[in-house]
């Protein structure tokens, strides 16, 4: 009889282990869920911190890092838009140069007289200047720089080419006077026109170096 009792306290305690299992146990599998093939899924939340999703190479990726937000790098510099008077600047102003480092060069060349030769040494030497400051601006900006004066350029170059002592002095200075006084109203046509903050800059810099060219050469061509 004694042995009966025990057995049955036995069933009896078995039986309430179980069920206090089960009742403990029933909670966890309605929050974690069971996968389709019998394992169990992990919660969203646990720690009261959502679950982080894992990276293709196994690395876990959290959508806030450091507290802040996280953000795309830009693939490479972005370049500027220039408009049609930036470009057309660009190409005009290097041209500029080139026709006035050419001409100048010639002028050593052909000249006797000291002033004009003197004048052909500064604007060599300035207009070097301008063309170096001016290409890593164009370069910046996507801008292919001219190989070529220009037509009206080849043609004032071609000219003095043809000649030498004081008709060469003479057509050499009025040649200045004129080009610089069209390159003046290429620059001021960027400075009120032009929306590109470097180019600007680059204009606002050269156009008095530019100004005082004309004046200088046509002082020269009024007292000859």
């Amino acid at each position: 009889m004694k042995l009966i009792n025990l057995r049955g306290l036995i069933s009896a305690s078995a039986c309430a282990f179980s069920l206090a299992t089960v009742s403990s146990v029933l909670p966890v599998l309605a929050q974690t869920g069971t996968m389709q093939d019998g394992s169990m899924q992990q919660s969203p939340m646990q720690g009261g911190s959502m679950q982080q999703s894992p990276m293709p190479g196994g690395s876990m990726q959290s959508p806030m890092q450091g507290g802040s937000m996280q953000r795309t790098t830009p693939m490479g510099n972005r370049r500027s838009a220039l408009n049609t008077v930036d470009r057309q600047f660009i190409t005009k102003a290097a041209q500029s140069d080139m026709t006035e480092i050419k001409t100048s060069q010639l002028a050593l060349k052909r000249s006797q007289n000291s002033q004009v030769r003197q004048f052909a040494q500064e604007m060599i030497q300035q207009h070097t200047q301008s063309s170096s400051k001016l290409k890593p601006i164009a370069a910046q900006k996507g801008v292919m720089l001219p190989k070529s004066l220009g037509a009206e350029n080849q043609a004032l170059y071609n000219k003095l080419s043809s000649l030498s002592g004081s008709r060469f002095d003479q057509a050499y200075m009025q040649g200045q006077a004129q080009a610089h006084a069209k390159t003046q109203t290429v620059y001021q046509k960027e400075l009120q026109q032009g929306q590109d903050p470097d180019v600007k800059a680059f204009a606002n810099q050269v156009l008095p170096v530019v100004t005082a060219h004309l004046h200088m050469a046509q002082g020269m061509v009024a007292g000859r």
